[in-house]
């Protein structure tokens, strides 16, 4: 006989997956991108049923993991939304709904370029803004070019910009 878990229960084991409630993350993309949940499902690639589920806590869990990063990478382009273009808004969510990871065999998850740039930019606005990592760019020229071309690429860049320099750099990633 398994046990009812409370909503609240629910809500905070959503809240450590994913850093808060499918619900309030689902609304985040839905206002920021103006879309129906319904459209957000098919990107996500979720049933509609299971994202009211999942929003309504009836669900705790995105049992795809494919699923999740595209909710990521819809969370980053709801941010960035105000400084694009609906067309670069269309583009971008066409290709968050056509991404596809590999499962490796250490579980872990290979995604598109434009999802380990649209990280990268993240992670550099997590942490400065779009002036400060202007300054550091401007700073690092002449120590360090190279570097101070990435800060730029993925800070203040467009998206395409970001892939460009990622397709740029790319052979000397692979091991």
């Amino acid at each position: 006989m398994s046990a009812v878990v409370p909503e609240t229960d629910k809500i905070a084991q959503q809240r450590q997956l994913y850093g808060e409630s499918v619900g309030a993350l689902l609304r985040v993309v839905t206002e920021g991108l103006g879309l129906t949940q319904s459209r957000v499902a098919r990107v996500l690639g979720l049933s509609p049923a299971m994202l009211s589920q999942l929003a309504r806590c009836q669900r705790v869990k995105i049992g795809n993991p494919l699923a999740v990063a595209r909710l990521q990478a819809l969370l980053s382009l709801a941010e960035e939304a105000p400084r694009l273009t609906q067309q670069d808004v269309a583009t971008r969510l066409d290709e968050i709904g056509q991404s596809r990871a590999t499962m490796t065999t250490s579980q872990t998850y290979a995604a598109s370029a434009a999802d380990h740039a649209q990280l990268v930019r993240r992670m550099l606005r997590a942490v400065a803004s779009g002036r400060e990592l202007d300054a550091a760019a401007a700073v690092l020229d002449d120590v360090a070019p190279g570097l101070a071309e990435l800060v730029r690429a993925y800070s203040t860049g467009s998206p395409a910009e970001a892939e460009r320099h990622l397709a740029s750099i790319a052979h000397l990633l692979r091991p």
